[in-house]
């Protein structure tokens, strides 16, 4: 495999000295125009990128490692959830962290391809989307660790819960409080978390089942999903969404046309987002706060940093509870959980 080239290559190509190529690479100007587009012009020819973890400290002899995480924001409130207590916890831990907003899968890859091409973080996160085995042979080879959440990643540690059974348990909390006839609202396909739900509501209401899939996760995309649901198949009387906000905006449709919650339509939503409690949303609770704290403990672990006392070569996968809460959009009282 031919190596990438260093400063020393580049300095030999341009004619100069490597503490001259060092000048270019850290803007200083201290370098004269031609130099400076000798130097460019030769990492140019030999598609030279800059190692920026060793320029950050070249430049400021900050020794902070810095951890990338990426995510997409299907749902901003959920994401926010998850990024609060990990940055809260990586800045104790005295890590620096980067967030990318992943609008599609190319765009991941981008983002990876220039983390590593760069060496741009010492640490990598990923929320609700995984990499194929070579990206993660790739990392291992210039010791990026990984993990990943709402995520079972082969090969890295990653913390989930059981999307499946949530599936189930929401659609079949309905079905025990009368339902009939439910329907589905679910999210963009990208999200696997999405599909696993509706898995689980297709085991238990059957494929013939209405569903509707959202694609963003938004109030006024479940109203519209909602709105579809309602025109094409006026008998439902349960709607199970995969997502808060999505509730939210089929709860504002439902009682738009005079139906009545739950007395007409039962409603149930996933994630107990801030304020679901105030609406009296049933929902399916997730950790969230332990999303973001599990990840920042575990990639301070692999770094060696926080309460680690030393670099760990893996730390395990962890798999936590969900919780069935209900409240006044749904008709059978009390908790559940699996």
């Amino acid at each position: 495999m031919t190596l990438p080239p260093t400063i020393y290559d580049i300095a030999k190509r341009a004619g100069v000295g490597i503490a001259t190529v060092s000048r270019v690479l850290n803007g200083s100007d201290r370098v004269a125009d031609a130099t400076r587009t000798a130097v460019q012009q030769a990492m140019k020819d030999l598609d030279f990128r800059p190692n920026r973890a060793a320029r950050r400290l070249a430049v400021g002899g900050v020794n902070r490692p810095r951890v990338a995480a990426l995510m997409p924001f299907f749902s901003a409130s959920f994401y926010y959830a998850v990024s609060a207590p990990l940055s809260a916890a990586l800045t104790a831990a005295d890590i620096d962290l980067v967030l990318y907003n992943i609008q599609d899968r190319d765009h991941k890859n981008r983002v990876l391809d220039r983390i590593v091409a760069e060496r741009a973080c010492e640490g990598l996160v990923l929320l609700s989307m995984g990499v194929r085995p070579s990206r993660l042979a790739e990392l291992e080879r210039i010791g990026v660790p990984l993990v990943c959440v709402d995520y079972p990643q082969v090969g890295a540690p990653a913390l989930t819960v059981d999307n499946v059974e949530a599936g189930k348990v929401a659609t079949q909390h309905l079905i025990d409080g009368g339902a009939q006839r439910p329907a589905l609202i679910t999210g963009p396909s990208r999200a696997l978390a999405f599909r696993q739900r509706e898995e689980g509501f297709t085991a238990v209401a059957g494929a013939a089942a209405p569903q509707v899939r959202a694609d963003v996760v938004t109030i006024d995309a479940g109203r519209a999903a909602a709105a579809m649901l309602l025109d094409g198949h006026p008998d439902i009387d349960a709607l199970v969404c995969v997502n808060d906000m999505l509730a939210v905006g089929a709860l504002q449709e439902i009682r738009s046309r005079g139906r009545r919650v739950p007395e007409d339509v039962q409603l149930i939503g996933f994630d107990d987002q801030p304020l679901m409690d105030v609406i009296g949303l049933s929902t399916i609770r997730q950790p969230m706060d332990e999303f973001g704290g599990w990840a920042a403990r575990s990639i301070a672990t692999l770094l060696g940093r926080g309460d680690a006392a030393q670099k760990v070569s893996t730390v395990a996968s962890v798999q936590l509870p969900i919780e069935l809460v209900t409240r006044s959009t749904s008709r059978v009282s009390g908790k559940r959980t699996t």
